[in-house]
């Protein structure tokens, strides 16, 4: 979620939110035969910056390259007053705020950080699935009342972390990841299957899993700004704009999610990207752009224990047309020397808007390990090229 849209939301606190400051025990109601928590820790990377620099807290602390040509990987609380957001070129950032705390990403650290709190996600359910990092979903319909639950979570989380994180809890993934986002930092929000409806009328259409500035866009031409507004497309309609997806966006908006949580999930791709806050035409921009990217994607593999065969770089340019590349390698390699080469293949003169880098085909440790037994030799790299 867009930071300028929290104090948006802020707004929406009608009688089916409540936060943790009401003692009220109630339950998410009759209806709601599932319940789910969502977790997310509260600006994870700048949160532990913090934590681990005591002198640092209250202070606008922004973490990502540290150089003017880096991009933010994420900002505290304090660095956001001044307008710093993630994915921000760090040199805005730097104008924006000079009197941040700039410091480089430590992912083994944040790593480490990460395993603290997932410990602690299986003492209250069996059924969790982390979302990168910083967040997960909790299955906890085996609690006749997964309030107090809930609350004893993101105690716990404070207590043996160190960190603060904002709770939502509802009758569906969706829902749950919604109240999550509500009212941050530090906060605990439910939404109740009877109110849903009267929670999401209002909020803006980005507060829905899937709608990125393309499809807000699409339906902004429509004049549809608010969830409440999407209600006046029929299923056929969304399908029509959106294909296979407007089912699930159609149900989504009406307070309808399937989903369960899905463990040990097959990984079939990682990936990582971001919308420039200004179009560039610098290559040397653009590459250390992709190449933070990469660093993530990286982490993220390592913490999947999956080793991917193939680097994917993607480029959305300021006429919106999107076109990707893809280097298949046979062994282990410098991931950044295979990016380097992928954006040699790209003419980036007509300005770029969207940066993207992913990982995919990947094999387990236990592949890799057998894989390295087979090869002897180094195998050239296969091309592939898509739009």
């Amino acid at each position: 979620m867009q930071i300028g849209q929290r104090s948006e939301l802020n707004r929406y606190t009608q009688c089916s939110i409540i936060t943790i400051e009401s003692d009220e025990n109630i339950c998410l109601g009759e209806a709601a035969m599932k319940k789910f928590i969502h977790v997310d820790i509260d600006a994870f990377y700048a949160s532990v910056e913090q934590l681990d620099h005591p002198e640092w807290r209250n202070q606008p602390v922004i973490v990502g390259g540290t150089g003017n040509r880096g991009v933010v990987a994420t900002c505290s609380y304090e660095a956001r007053s001044f307008g710093v957001r993630s994915a921000m070129p760090v040199a805005l950032a730097r104008k924006k705020c000079p009197q941040g705390i700039f410091v480089p990403c430590r992912f083994a650290r944040y790593h480490e950080k990460s395993e603290e709190i997932r410990r602690i996600y299986t003492e209250y359910a069996e059924l969790y699935q982390p979302i990168g990092l910083d967040e997960a979903y909790l299955d906890v319909s085996h609690y006749e009342n997964a309030v107090p639950i809930a609350k004893e979570l993101k105690r716990r989380i404070k207590q043996e972390t160190g960190l603060t994180c904002s709770i939502g809890l509802s009758y569906n993934m969706s829902l749950a990841k919604i109240a999550s986002d509500l009212k941050k930092p530090d906060a605990f929000v439910i939404i109740r299957a009877e109110n849903a409806l009267d929670v999401l009328a209002p909020l803006p259409i980005s507060v829905l899993h899937g709608v990125g500035k393309k499809s807000q866009e699409v339906l902004s031409k429509k004049g549809i700004e608010t969830v409440r507004d999407l209600w006046e497309l029929s299923v056929e309609e969304m399908v029509q704009l959106f294909g296979k997806w407007g089912h699930a966006l159609y149900g989504r908006s009406r307070g309808i999610d399937q989903r369960e949580i899905e463990m040990d999930r097959p990984v079939k791709s990682i990936s990582r990207e971001t919308t420039l806050v200004y179009d560039l035409q610098e290559r040397d921009r653009i590459a250390e752009i992709a190449r933070e990217l990469l660093a993530h994607i990286k982490e993220e593999a390592e913490q999947e224990g999956v080793h991917p065969q193939t680097l994917t770089l993607k480029v959305r340019f300021t006429d919106f047309t999107t076109k990707s590349k893809q280097r298949k390698v046979m062994s282990g390699t410098s991931w950044e020397e295979w990016l380097e080469f992928l954006l040699d293949e790209f003419d980036f003169s007509s300005g770029v808007r969207l940066i993207g880098v992913g990982f995919s085909n990947f094999l387990r440790e236990e592949e890799q390990k057998e894989r390295f037994e087979q090869l002897s030799i180094f195998s050239l790299p296969a091309w592939k090229e898509g739009m």
